[in-house]
């Protein structure tokens, strides 16, 4: 099996269940026990996308699975015995991040095994007519018609400098199928989507982006990384979770640390606000803004 996970797309607290898989009650929401994406990737090979985001506590057990083969499931302490090649793709310098102390150096060895650099997409402007025509292709067979490219138009697109590299020029692609019927685009075509502002994949939002549009376009890609599957059970109180723990530390650093204060403007009990400070572990320090 081929098993990936975009580390980025999913917040932290989510991306440990995803990776290691828990046990029934292990967390509230958590119905039945559920295998991590390591464990599904058993005798396959499983992709970390964007690995350099992952968080020290998570850099430190993923090393432990790569040199024991071996994991536990949250909530378990029975060990599982793993077999799986591991690849890992980042678009920062680890090695500059290694240096900087963002990135555990013995774990950043166990994968630089074998690297292999990919140059940007700027760098490497003959890929793209034969990556259009591909995604062309894959849009097609997702239920739109095929479309093909006018020379110039394609001659614009080599010329662009593709900031958010292949991902970006898929995003093209999709939106070039989805909003012109013409079986042929033309110049006129790409000078109008390249001149508008829109929300890449990569995570580019437009300056008047609701607070509701920016959680459904997070929420889309970490469904998106699951493919096929669902992702584990109890998603509705880990989303909570991650909303609630920002919201009352921002707020907190907003009040000078002045609970009454903070509770009133998130509009709750003080006696449940002390109780979230707690359970979530937020320090409180006062007189600060």
């Amino acid at each position: 099996r081929f098993v990936a996970i975009n580390c980025g797309a999913i917040p932290e607290t989510l991306l440990e269940a995803e990776l290691f898989g828990h046990v029934r009650g292990a967390f509230t929401g958590a119905i039945e026990s559920r295998p991590g994406r390591i464990e599904q990737a058993q005798k396959g090979t499983l992709f970390l996308d964007e690995v350099s985001t992952m968080s020290a506590a998570l850099q430190a057990k993923l090393l432990r699975v790569l040199q024991e083969r071996e994991l536990e499931r949250i909530g378990d302490t029975r060990q599982i015995k793993i077999d799986v090649r591991v690849v890992a793709a980042t678009n920062s310098d680890l090695t500059q991040q290694v240096a900087e102390g963002k990135f555990r150096e013995d774990l950043f060895y166990r994968l630089n095994v074998v690297p292999v650099g990919l140059p940007p997409l700027r760098d490497r402007t003959e890929d793209i007519p034969e990556l259009v025509r591909h995604f062309f292709a894959r849009v097609s067979g997702e239920g739109l018609g095929y479309k093909v490219l006018e020379r110039a138009a394609m001659d614009r697109l080599t010329e662009y400098s593709w900031p958010g590299n292949v991902r970006e020029l898929e995003n093209m692609v999709r939106r070039l199928s989805a909003l012109y019927p013409e079986e042929t685009i033309d110049l006129a075509a790409i000078e109008q989507e390249l001149g508008t502002p829109w929300v890449s994949e990569m995570g580019v939002e437009t300056e008047t982006e609701s607070l509701g549009v920016a959680v459904e376009r997070q929420l889309v890609r970490y469904f998106a990384t699951h493919g096929d599957e669902l992702p584990a059970s109890g998603l509705y109180g880990r989303i909570l979770r991650e909303v609630e723990k920002p919201l009352i530390t921002l707020t907190l650093s907003a009040t000078g640390g002045n609970q009454i204060r903070a509770a009133e403007l998130l509009g709750v009990n003080r006696n449940t606000l002390r109780k979230k400070i707690r359970d979530l572990d937020i320090e409180v320090v006062r007189g600060l803004k």
